[in-house]
């Protein structure tokens, strides 16, 4: 019966394995594609503000109607592709979903005492684990994509003010331009402020990394988990990751409230 049950827990840990490497590759796919659908969407909205403002009249013609024909078909078919997507991202989700909770049943069937709970606890520590760093990965997406914007923006939006003073024809169309992107900046840097996306995910990656580093001292034996039986292990590892948890619970009340006395301050 003990042999079954290893067997069977052996081959769900290589399942839960290769689900993780599959969602983890379409989630790769998703994203490339998601960059190749805001890229198609800049020169769509780059190719019009051209025709629109009549910059490069001489090449309004084919080159510039095939252009932006050429880059509407390429965002209507990157976000085809997107949709496409998303069944099978989710069906794969689903299914390592479901692995993962025949892992905790097999765990909770290995004795039929309190230690069963704790290490089902420990085996959804990786869960937590898996949560955090997806939302630092988030939070840090946000925060360079925010800089970059305000990086660019404003050298852009002097680069469009330094060209105004100097292109009579065109001032009125550069100075429009050049308060739309300033605005962009504004908008941007006002949100990196508010929601302070790099603090949020700094913290979600470092309490990631400590249930992570607790979770192989418990599995490994080592530092604070050398001694005792496996019962006293199991309570030391969930009392730290518990301890882990509530510091990033405080840590994400005290970015809320610094927020809200900002906004209140404005």
């Amino acid at each position: 019966m003990d042999e079954d049950l290893e067997a069977k827990k052996r081959d769900n840990d290589r399942e839960v394995d290769q689900k993780q490497t599959a969602l983890r590759g379409l989630r790769t796919t998703q994203r490339l594609r998601l960059v190749w659908l805001i890229a198609s969407l800049v020169a769509v909205g780059f190719l019009g503000w051209a025709m629109l403002v009549g910059v490069w009249t001489h090449y309004r013609g084919p080159f510039t109607i095939l252009g932006l024909a050429g880059s509407l078909i390429s965002t209507a078919f990157a976000g085809w592709q997107i949709f496409k997507m998303r069944p099978t991202v989710a069906s794969t989700q689903y299914e390592l979903l479901v692995l993962q909770t025949q892992r905790l049943h097999l765990a909770a069937a290995e004795e039929s005492d309190p230690v069963a709970a704790l290490r089902i606890y420990r085996l959804s520590a990786l869960d937590d684990v898996e949560r955090y760093r997806k939302l630092a990965r988030r939070n840090r997406r946000y925060s360079n994509l925010l800089q970059w914007l305000i990086i660019v923006g404003s050298v852009t939006a002097t680069s469009l003010t330094s060209a105004s003073t100097g292109n009579a024809g065109y001032q009125q169309y550069f100075r429009w331009s050049a308060a739309g992107v300033s605005a962009l900046v504004s908008m941007a840097a006002a949100l990196v402020g508010y929601f302070k996306f790099r603090e949020r995910g700094f913290n979600q990656q470092q309490t990631a990394d400590a249930i992570e580093k607790h979770y192989r001292g418990a599995e490994l034996r080592i530092e604070e988990y050398s001694e005792g039986d496996e019962k006293r292990v199991l309570q030391l590892f969930a009392q730290n990751v518990e301890v882990l948890k509530d510091e990033q619970r405080k840590r994400e009340l005290q970015l809320e409230q610094s927020s809200e006395r900002g906004e209140h301050q404005q």
